[in-house]
């Protein structure tokens, strides 16, 4: 007797098969061909208007697949103003194209009306396609406006794709909003209405606009987000060096209060351009400090692009809004923290103050952007494992204690057994452990030598690191996934050496990944 399986074990079964084999069961009964069909158009993304692109639309419309459209990713584009060849066949099109030519013999603008009003025309059918489909999506849950600035587009494109979330039927099921357009655009959402968003993700692009223009499009785009107060748990804002005139202080002074809002991220170039005044930044987390359970404070690697002289301090922009928040009242909820490290390497000690004085309640630490040095190490394990630390005394001088982190992320100048060891002693619950790294050494340095301080050549000092791990053995630790950095070194591969050591020093170890490091 054959078992019948339930609908959502064949869904999972059907997704690790390839997409070739999928195909082949497509035939085999209808809920098959559901299956297929769901994990087909799960994701819809149009990024362009080709012949695929214009067949897969109609696809959807003509046979009602709107509903397995859980996610959408829109990016514009540009509509060409190439005739046809169709257009000039037979002897309509002959004598179409003599009376084009008679036509710019006597009037040299000719051309480029006719180029114009053959955009328009292919513009207006290509949204209409895109405007039919969007009103056969009733259940997408995630939608993705995205301009590529590297990419020639048309504007009336994207103001036609923002429009959607008001005329189409998934605007009442969308939990999810990730927008990159050009800000002037943001203006069109302020009357819409999204009673189920969950996630605001905003990349602003302002280009070259004025400071006042950008203000103005903020007091409309802020109608749009106060809106959300009823549901909004999360909001992302973040800024890039193509931003010139930016300053965020507006439109955080112009956001209300959302009683639900878990997590906040801001994203900035790392001179702090973007923020010339903290106060309304510091005034927005203070109003949801009760709420707060995650919070990101990062940065891009490059500087912003200024008109005006910037503001000297406005690169410790990351030390000023911890030192705000400890100030004036901790965020009692808060498990979840990701600082950028680049502003904050002038001085340690607000950071460290800050998280000594949430330690007792993070689950999640996560430092980017820089490396820290074994020394440097101890310093922010010291901080999590001893939350009150006595008046005039430092943080070396403080008898360590465990902490109750789960998960960690940090970047390291080097990795060495010393290392390993004091994260095994003091993050003895720590469940995933993330390391980029670019060098391995086998003793610890304060500082960082190249050529090594011992005189040994990388591979030397790679194979003692190896042979003194595998002497080690964590049986404390609790650590389950374990995640590094590619080795610096292109022609070296230690991916398959380093899981055999940790896989042989973690008893508790199961996972370990090797991931690519994003410059």
């Amino acid at each position: 007797m054959v078992a019948v399986l339930p609908f959502e074990i064949w869904l999972k079964i059907f997704e690790y098969l390839p997409p070739a084999k999928r195909a082949e069961l497509r035939t085999v009964n209808r809920q098959c061909l559901e299956i297929v069909r769901g994990i087909q158009y799960r994701h819809l993304a149009i990024k362009g208007y080709d012949k695929r692109t214009k067949r897969l639309l109609k696809h959807i419309n003509t046979f009602s697949l709107g509903y397995h459209v859980q996610s959408l990713h829109v990016q514009p584009w540009a509509v060409s103003n190439v005739p046809s060849h169709k257009a000039y066949l037979g002897p309509g099109g002959r004598v179409s194209s003599v009376f084009d030519h008679l036509h710019s013999f006597f009037d040299s603008d000719f051309p480029t009306r006719r180029a114009e009003a053959l955009v328009d025309k292919r513009m207006r059918k290509q949204v209409q396609l895109v405007r039919k489909t969007a009103e056969k999506l009733g259940f997408v849950q995630e939608y993705k406006v995205e301009w590529n600035v590297d990419r020639p587009y048309h504007p009336e494109l994207i103001t036609a794709f923002l429009s959607l979330v008001g005329v189409s039927p998934f605007g009442r099921t969308l939990n999810k909003l990730v927008l990159k357009v050009p800000t002037d655009k943001l203006v069109c959402l302020a009357p819409v209405q999204l009673p189920a968003l969950v996630q605001l993700d905003l990349q602003l692009v302002t280009m070259s606009l004025s400071k006042g223009y950008i203000d103005d499009c903020f007091d409309y785009f802020s109608v749009f987000v106060n809106n959300l107060y009823p549901t909004l748990r999360s909001l992302s804002i973040s800024s890039s060096h193509l931003c010139t005139n930016l300053d965020l202080h507006r439109l955080f002074h112009d956001l209300g209060d959302f009683p639900l809002l878990s997590s906040l991220t801001v994203s900035i170039p790392y001179d702090g351009a973007h923020l010339q005044s903290l106060d309304s930044l510091q005034f927005f987390i203070q109003k949801h400090k009760r709420t707060l359970r995650e919070l990101k404070l990062l940065c891009s690697d490059r500087s912003a692009t200024r008109t005006n002289p910037n503001d000297p301090c406005a690169k410790y922009w990351i030390q000023r809004t911890l030192t705000n928040i400890y100030t004036f009242g901790n965020l009692p909820n808060l498990s979840s923290l990701e600082l950028a490290l680049r502003p904050l390497r002038s001085d340690l000690t607000p950071f460290l103050t800050f998280l000594a004085s949430v330690a007792d309640q993070l689950e999640s630490l996560a430092l980017t952007d820089d490396a820290l040095s074994p020394v440097e190490v101890e310093r922010v394990l010291d901080a999590l494992t001893c939350s009150k630390i006595p008046a005039g005394k430092s943080h070396r001088n403080v008898v360590p204690g465990h902490s109750n982190l789960r998960h960690l992320a940090i970047r390291l100048q080097y990795l060495c057994p010393s290392t390993v060891d004091l994260l095994a002693s003091r993050l003895q619950s720590l469940e995933s452990l993330k390391l980029t790294v670019s060098d391995v050494r086998f003793h610890q340095f304060d500082e960082v030598q190249l050529p090594s301080p011992t005189g040994f050549t990388f591979f030397e000092e790679l194979r003692m690191f190896y042979a003194e791990m595998i002497s080690r053995r964590y049986s404390e630790w609790k650590l389950s996934s374990l995640a590094v950095s590619e080795c610096s070194y292109r022609f070296i591969e230690w991916g398959k050496d380093l899981e055999a050591v940790f896989m042989e020093c973690i008893p508790t170890l199961d996972s370990f990944k090797v991931f690519p490091v994003v410059s």
